[in-house]
């Protein structure tokens, strides 16, 4: 039986991907987590699990930086992304960060339980629209060009919800941080992308697929 946790921190998304899930067989979901911290415990007390499903924004721990610890820490659990926020460079972000999968949150849900099956039998999968560019970005090694590459993993987070229009109080309640500390996030993201505004932050991230400019 392949053991799968569904982290997602919406319950309306989490109950769907749960029903899927449990469709397959042989799969079993073994629990369902409403943050990457949530997961982090669930694993740390010992439980076996073969596959999680997880989601990028979450509050506290989450998006690159919970693939990077789960990657280190247990490289036994296969990770497939499952995101709303499907473009080519994020792709690559989160593959190069330890994720065996990536997939877009508005797919079918036919092709979300193949994508969960592939990366069971350890198989890479890619979301259909972003196979061929992502596979390009890879194998050249240019991955994501451009200076957000530079973003640590919680500014990348701040960087990306700046771009949607959250504030910073939003944004803060979110992750759990403090305004001080998101504040010093925003003004080290504008540094390292040299820019001056939130409305530049969301023209750079529209312009490099980031964000959907219609989703902001």
């Amino acid at each position: 039986m392949t053991r799968v946790v569904i982290v997602d921190d919406h319950e309306l998304v989490s109950d769907g991907l749960h029903r899927l899930v449990e469709q397959i067989p042989g799969f079993d979901v073994v629990a369902v987590c409403a943050s990457g911290d949530a997961l982090l415990a669930h694993l740390a007390g010992g439980s076996g699990v073969d596959v999680c499903t997880v989601d990028l924004v979450m509050p506290g721990t989450s998006g690159l930086e919970l693939l990077r610890i789960l990657h280190t820490d247990w490289p036994d659990v296969v990770v497939l992304v499952c995101s709303a926020n499907a473009s080519a460079e994020v792709a690559v972000r989160c593959v190069r960060a330890g994720a065996l999968g990536f997939i877009s949150k508005f797919r079918p849900g036919s092709d979300f339980t193949a994508a969960v099956q592939q990366v069971a039998l350890g198989r890479r999968y890619i979301d259909p629209e972003l196979l061929t560019d992502v596979v390009s970005r890879l194998a050249s090694g240019s991955g994501v060009a451009n200076n957000y590459e530079t973003l640590s993993s919680r500014e990348f987070t701040v960087m990306e919800s700046l771009a949607r229009g959250q504030s910073v109080k939003d944004i803060a309640a979110a992750m759990f941080l403090s305004p001080k500390t998101v504040s010093t996030y925003r003004s080290r993201i504008l540094a390292k992308l040299g820019l001056r505004t939130n409305a530049e932050i969301t023209a750079y991230a529209a312009r490099h697929g980031l964000i959907e400019l219609d989703a902001v």
